[in-house]
């Protein structure tokens, strides 16, 4: 095996992983929802941090997050709609535009909203009002916590009433910037999220899926 770049920032499990996969020629596609190991660590990651089960076929490795927004954006929203975004918007704002819905931070008419959009650094109590408006009117409802779990462990999908609505977003981007490693996981909705993800880079990069691994398994 080549010897590794002193000189990289990047955890040595990484660079090591992904050159142990160039050796055993894993230049082609993957499996089109991701790796199995991934898939299975991200199922592992959302049941010990939060408790929600989900299944390996339920996790779809993205691009980065932001792949997973505008995959999320583009198939759970429809043009003219709403995002209700109570915090920063400026992750998912590209999205939105392309996917031509408006983002807002209170909704004046229930019946306009198509999604949520949370994170584990919003407000408590909007995010509890926001559920319960969920519920009630059927938005669909994205978690990202690409940028962080939180301090008490909280997830939507902890309530059973509202899983079905839910789709997870993560990221590896923290200890893996620039590999373009992220993840989108859950709802009932997680087929066609994953169609459409297919549809636009049929796969994350294998080389990079792999160095992800050797990360979370040295973890």
């Amino acid at each position: 095996m080549p010897a590794r770049n002193e000189n990289s920032s990047a955890d040595p499990a990484i660079i090591e992983a992904a050159v142990q996969a160039l050796d055993n020629g894993e230049t082609h596609y993957t499996d089109r929802p991701g790796i199995v190991g991934l898939r299975t660590w991200v199922t592992e990651y959302v049941g010990e941090n939060f408790g929600v089960e989900l299944q390996p076929g339920e996790v779809t490795i993205t691009c980065g997050a932001t792949e997973g927004r505008f995959v999320a954006v583009k198939q759970l929203t429809k043009p003219g709609s709403q995002i209700l975004c109570p915090g920063d918007s400026t992750l998912i704002a590209g999205a939105a535009h392309l996917a031509n819905v408006s983002l807002v931070q209170r909704a004046t008419d229930p019946s306009t909203v198509s999604m949520i959009y949370l994170t584990p650094q919003d407000s408590w109590e909007v995010v509890d009002s926001l559920l319960q408006q969920a519920a009630e009117h059927k938005w669909w409802i994205v978690w990202d916590i690409s940028g962080g779990a939180g301090e008490n462990n909280f997830h939507p999908a902890q309530n059973p009433k509202l899983s079905a609505q839910v789709v997870t977003l993560g990221s590896l981007s923290d200890k893996m910037p620039g590999w373009r490693v992220g993840w989108m996981a859950g709802s009932e909705k997680s087929g066609k999220l994953r169609a459409f993800k297919q549809s636009m880079t049929i796969c994350t990069t294998n080389v990079s899926q792999w160095a992800a691994l050797g990360l979370v398994d040295e973890a």
